[in-house]
């Protein structure tokens, strides 16, 4: 494809030819996110575009990863694009009308109900169980990652951007991209297992029951210094019941947490 971008009469802009771009729903260190139309179909969809040279790459084995990925808890991938000269590259993905985890907690008071809270939580477990069995390792859990999609009996919770997903086994040198607040400690030594999710989860569920992270800091510094230790709180709202399950979710040994989300799965059906 010579030409990606193109304006026709009245200010509409047009992507590949057939996708007409109706608002940005994002911005990050990749390049943007817009809400598209596809003109044949009518179905709207979320286009990730990279033009930057330095996420070209990154977003194009985040494609090749996850384009036979297919579980309703996973944010779907469609199709992906590249310019003829390679200098930019666009993900279709699914859109999630729901918005953001982030969004939906500070519009609910910044907490959420335990119960609420777990509801989610399992949701996520579940999409990550598949990533997890398929030997993937997401590695960017965090509530800007976790979307909701409207459906005819409420919210539909799904795992999003796979842009540092890594095979597990992963040998190369990892340079670590997370969000300060959900990383897992042994990540930022440049170690990796699919309990470093686990981690980042036990962290998410902190997030919907106290309104924010658990290395809450006066700076980003103490925050980073925090995160590296590890050292996870009890959430003072986490009901009693579920506590050796989020004890074992959050310990700093990656060897002692639940190995997979999988496992962590089966122990999250047990609570109420």
């Amino acid at each position: 494809m010579s030409t990606l971008i193109s304006s026709k009469g009245g200010g509409e802009i047009l992507l590949l030819g057939r996708f007409e771009v109706l608002k940005k729903l994002g911005e990050g260190r990749f390049g943007k996110v817009y809400l598209v139309r596809d003109r044949v179909k009518g179905d709207l969809y979320a286009l990730k575009e990279a033009k930057d040279p330095i996420y070209i790459g990154q977003l194009l084995n985040e494609a090749q990863n996850v384009l036979l990925i297919d579980h309703p808890h996973l944010v779907k991938l469609y199709h992906y694009f590249t310019s003829r000269s390679g200098n930019r590259v666009y993900l279709l993905y699914e859109y999630c009308d729901g918005g953001d985890l982030k969004g939906y907690v500070g519009s609910k008071g910044g907490k959420l109900p335990p119960k609420e809270a777990l509801n989610i939580l399992r949701q996520i477990t579940e999409g990550l169980a598949y990533l997890h069995r398929y030997g993937y390792i997401h590695l960017d859990i965090k509530p800007e990652n976790v979307l909701a999609k409207k459906t005819g009996e409420g919210l539909l919770w799904k795992l999003g951007d796979f842009g540092l997903l890594k095979t597990r086994g992963f040998s190369g040198i990892l340079d670590v991209k997370g969000t300060v607040g959900y990383i897992a400690p042994e990540v930022f030594r440049g170690e990796i297992h699919r309990s470093s999710d686990i981690f980042s989860l036990g962290c998410l569920l902190y997030y919907m029951l106290e309104g924010h992270h658990p290395f809450k800091g006066k700076s980003r510094a103490e925050e980073q210094l925090l995160n590296r230790k590890g050292v996870v709180p009890i959430p003072p709202s986490l009901p009693e019941d579920w506590r050796e399950v989020f004890e074992r979710m959050v310990k700093i040994n990656p060897f002692q947490r639940y190995r997979t989300a999988g496992e962590l799965l089966q122990d999250l059906k047990k609570l109420g």
